[in-house]
């Protein structure tokens, strides 16, 4: 397979690279450990060729390396970590990617089930990192998780669209802008100006984290019912009152909906231009990608959606030798830009220097939106994760979907807020 693939490919490079890679060599077996001497690792998705290529650059210095990366999808990952942390770490894999939202609830739940980096050295690494990417992987001051991908956020729109409609994206500087304008592009076009996932929380969550607060607070204290909460609120109750919210459900429809043209504009994570390139390939040319709009002029512009990084399982029999290749990888410059041209956002400061952030994207008129990205880094917010977030994602779920029906955000919060608080008895 070769190593010089063109930056965010398309959708037949991406079929190939996965299939020649998709499961890993080997096999495994009890306590996810290689019957063929290798180091296991877990990893979802298209993090399992990027880990697989990695590797032969690795062996390149350590010839006696092996490594079995086993694609697992990231709700299987979730779960079946869960299952095996509470088995006292039975069929736990030597390392595994995990979703940064979750790693601080699985280390309340299960003290000690992952080995603490801090005392095998990785904090000498703190300082290539992103302040948000070390927080999230970071409890009582000690380190627990190897910082990987980020979700940098931003608003990917139709620039057919917006000058159809007349509208100018420079200008739209606030939220009351954006639907301001998203007036005018129901008006022009008949198109919605946002569509989002009705049965998940993440718009609402973006909304949320850009003002810098998450469901707990670093007090571990429930922050719905706050200012914050309530204006992320309000602000998809006026897009959906004035008709530019498409409320779909799932993830595919959702891709659908941009697929189709029928959104203008789309707020999620860097990662998904890879997705718009390969399921919307008629849309060429015809993107932009923006900062989010303020919640009131000269206010913060940046969120995150989505990010993760490797933990080892302490009841590992390879704790050293995965510790050394992952190590590797996630402060390798060299291994971060393969991650980077296999479609991932790494969080790894140096690497941003790297030339490949400044290349001009074609299928998004020319923008040097990877440079953009990189930019929103150092601006995001610190946001604490709890085990207890799945809870709190669930009820705000409820909650918008009973605002967008009509109901007032405040008292709606307010019965969320005590939902909640119930639910945590």
């Amino acid at each position: 397979m070769k190593i010089k693939l063109k930056l965010f490919s398309s959708v037949a490079a991406l079929s190939l690279l996965l299939a020649a890679c998709g499961s890993g060599s080997g096999s495994s077996g009890e306590n996810g450990a290689s019957k063929d001497g290798a180091i296991t690792i877990w990893a979802n998705n298209i993090n399992v060729p990027v880990l697989e290529k990695a590797a032969e650059i690795y062996q390149k210095d350590h010839p006696d390396f092996k490594v079995n990366v086993i694609e697992t999808g990231g709700k299987d990952i979730i779960q079946k970590t869960t299952t095996g942390l509470q088995a006292g770490g039975k069929g736990l894999p030597d390392g595994l990617l995990q979703s940064d939202d979750d790693l601080n609830g699985k280390l309340e739940a299960f003290p000690n089930a992952f080995e603490d980096l801090s005392k095998l050295g990785y904090d000498k690494y703190k300082k290539d990192f992103p302040e948000f990417k070390i927080n999230a992987v970071s409890k009582d001051g000690k380190i627990y998780g190897m910082p990987f991908d980020a979700g940098p956020a931003g608003v990917f729109y139709r620039t057919d669209l917006y000058k159809k409609a007349g509208v100018n994206p420079e200008e739209i500087k606030t939220w009351n802008d954006f639907i301001a304008a998203g007036e005018k592009v129901k008006k022009a076009t008949g198109k919605a100006m946002l569509a989002f996932d009705q049965a998940d929380s993440n718009v609402y969550t973006i909304l949320l984290n850009q003002q810098a607060e998450g469901y707990f607070d670093k007090d571990n204290k429930l922050t719905v019912g706050s200012d914050a909460s309530i204006k992320a609120m309000k602000v998809m109750k006026a897009l959906n009152d004035k008709g530019i919210l498409l409320g779909v459900t799932g993830w595919d429809s959702w891709v659908t909906s941009i697929a189709n043209s029928d959104t203008a504009s789309v707020v999620a994570g860097g990662w998904l231009t890879g997705t718009i390139e390969q399921q919307a390939p008629d849309t060429k040319g015809k993107w932009g990608v923006m900062p989010l709009p303020a919640f009131e002029e000269g206010g913060s512009r940046s969120s995150l959606q989505g990010g993760s990084s490797f933990v080892i399982p302490s009841t590992g029999k390879n704790v050293k030798e995965t510790y050394e290749f992952l190590k590797w990888f996630t402060t390798s410059f060299e291994a971060q830009e393969i991650a980077m041209k296999g479609g991932l956002f790494p969080s790894y400061n140096p690497v941003f220097e790297s030339k490949l952030f400044d290349e001009e994207v074609e299928f998004f008129g020319n923008q040097k939106i990877w440079r953009f990205f990189a930019g929103e880094m150092d601006k995001i917010p610190s946001i604490t994760y709890t085990k207890n977030d799945p809870i709190v994602r669930d009820e705000i779920v409820k909650a918008l979907g009973e605002v967008i029906n009509g109901a007032n955000p405040e008292d709606i919060i307010k019965n969320t807020k005590k939902n909640i608080e119930n639910r945590l008895k």
